[in-house]
């Protein structure tokens, strides 16, 4: 059981997190560097995908790092302050504290539910990618290549995203069974993913689904 300060701090970890996420890269950068907003164009979703397909690889790509920046920062924030303050899951060097993994879920619920910007955010598809390497690399390099795998047979990054977040809990649950809070948060952020997908899974159904194509 956490005690009161240790509660206290996972409290200040997700509000801090939370903020974090709550800036919009693919805003930020459509805005600053193209003069424009990518949520007036194509789905409206101020994420990689819509940024690739709106203004071009080169425009996904930067989004989608910076979105995976933001959850790096969410998580080491939430990992010294789990650290200082005592709430970490281990010591070793093998494992990172349950303040980083508290820290991620933040990024991730601030990038889709941004209060700065009317709850109105992305899917956080590229911060749970982070969020992946960070808590368990392997798992997370065996994704990255399933995402590729499926992206090139589909060309629909909505399905990509979704299969993925899947693949990377089962990954945790198999490989990590004696870490429940790495497999909890990653489902947690999974079905996160899957709620934030809810049109596309429609889309999907009807055939209507768009695609990336090069």
């Amino acid at each position: 059981m956490l005690n009161v300060v240790q509660i206290q701090t996972v409290a200040i970890v997700l509000i801090l997190s939370y903020f974090i996420g709550n800036f919009q890269t693919a805003v930020l950068f459509s805005k600053r560097f193209l003069h424009d907003d990518v949520r007036k164009h194509g789905s409206g979703n101020p994420g990689a995908s819509n940024m690739t397909r709106v203004y071009g690889a080169k425009w996904g790509i930067v989004t989608f790092l910076g979105d995976a920046f933001k959850c790096f920062l969410g998580v080491a924030l939430g990992a010294y302050l789990g650290r200082l303050w005592g709430i970490a899951v281990q010591k070793s060097a093998l494992d990172f504290a349950l303040g980083g993994y508290i820290g991620g879920l933040g990024v991730v619920l601030g990038h889709c539910w941004p209060v700065l910007s009317r709850f109105k955010g992305g899917k956080g598809v590229a911060c749970f990618f982070a969020f992946m390497f960070l808590s368990f690399p392997l798992g997370g390099a065996v994704t990255a290549v399933f995402a590729v795998v499926v992206f090139l047979f589909c060309h629909m990054m909505s399905l990509v995203s979704m299969t993925s977040s899947v693949l990377f809990t089962i990954l945790c649950l198999v490989n990590h069974a004696q870490r429940p809070w790495l497999w909890i948060f990653a489902l947690l952020c999974t079905l996160i993913i899957i709620v934030r997908h809810r049109s596309n899974i429609q889309r999907i159904i009807a055939g209507t689904e768009g695609t990336i194509n090069y």
